[in-house]
């Protein structure tokens, strides 16, 4: 008895969700009509009152898809399975990670530092003392401008934590940023 209920209201809010749309629809067309006999504040005014009653339907389902995909989640643990089919969907358990709040100063320079140590240090003579100087000490100073001006003047936003732990060896990303983890159930259509 439940199962049916269940599957009536997914039905009624399928059913919903094709006359919101058409009447969003109707209402796009209704305004652009308002326009088209020069009534163009009314026009206006509409599509804003509209375009908010969106904005607020989406909160909503947002607000709803983070209730419903946490209940999936733990279905999906109930059952003993990170993985099933229904019909064309595969619905599929993975975590997540979100990372913000980055220390870019200090990622910058060990992406760079690494670098330098990659390249076969070379040295010169100094033609005024004679002394033997290193190639890093003359680039260095030049590398340390380029990484100040680089943090002045870009928003990093997002690191690639593959690039990073390839490239610089031995580093965890994430000790560099804020980590969120959160498990979803990801519905994909399936291949074949």
């Amino acid at each position: 008895m439940k199962l049916n209920n269940l599957k009536d209201k997914v039905a009624e809010i399928e059913e919903k969700r094709s006359e919101l749309r058409g009447l969003i629809s109707s209402t796009i067309s209704e305004a652009q009509d308002l326009a088209e006999g020069g009534e163009f504040e009314d026009s206006a005014n509409g599509l804003v009152d509209l375009l908010q009653v969106i904005a607020w339907a989406k909160a909503d389902i947002r607000e709803l898809d983070n209730e419903a995909n946490p209940s999936l989640v733990t279905v999906m643990d109930q059952m003993g399975t990170r993985k099933f089919d229904r019909g064309s969907l595969e619905i599929e358990r993975k975590v997540s990670n979100y990372r913000s709040n980055w220390q870019n100063d200090v990622l910058i320079r060990s992406v760079v530092n690494t670098c330098l140590d990659e390249i076969e240090q070379r040295t010169y003579v100094d033609q005024d003392t004679g002394e033997v100087v290193k190639e890093r000490s003359i680039v260095g100073p030049w590398m340390e401008a380029v990484i100040e001006r680089l943090l002045e003047c870009a928003a990093f936003r997002d690191w690639r934590v593959t690039a990073l732990r390839a490239h610089v060896p031995g580093l965890n990303p994430d000790d560099f940023c804020d980590v969120k983890r959160s498990t979803k159930a990801v519905l994909s259509r399936k291949k074949g």
